[in-house]
């Protein structure tokens, strides 16, 4: 028989057999980061770290696995918030207090006609648009 008419050999079957064992073993392990990812979880990429990372222990694999199916609370949800427990970027509730932002510091008709004419002389304004704002700063209403 020739070389090339020949069956396959034990050792292709077992190496196609070998492949399709290992691409349904790594399905299998990264199930938590798919769950994640195709659920939108607001954690998925943690959960990608905690599952590539810790997955060959069974129980890093299993906890990644709960956590993204489990319910994250979303904007707009009546609850308080965190049903997984594990929500570490959402809806951390922070406690601010608004307060009046400092006055402006008042400047005097002087300094403001010295920016002015400032201004003026480097070219960024007009001699139009001068007279006007000075017209103005001063009070008076512009002449034309």
């Amino acid at each position: 028989m020739h070389p090339g008419s020949q069956p396959p050999s034990d050792d292709t079957a077992f190496i196609i057999f070998l492949g399709l064992a290992f691409l349904i073993v790594g399905i299998i392990y990264t199930m938590p980061s798919i769950v994640a990812f195709r659920r939108n979880h607001p954690n998925r990429w943690i959960i990608l770290v905690i599952n590539v990372a810790f997955g060959s222990t069974v129980i890093a694999w299993g906890i990644a696995l709960v956590w993204a199916m489990r319910a994250a609370h979303r904007v707009g949800s009546t609850s308080s918030g965190g049903e997984s427990g594990l929500n570490l970027f959402i809806n951390d509730v922070k406690k601010i207090q608004v307060v009046e932002p400092p006055p402006l510091p008042q400047t005097s008709a002087v300094l403001e006609l010295e920016r002015l004419h400032d201004l003026f002389v480097r070219g960024a304004i007009s001699q139009v648009e001068f007279d006007g704002l000075k017209a103005t700063l001063l009070g008076n209403a512009p002449s034309r």
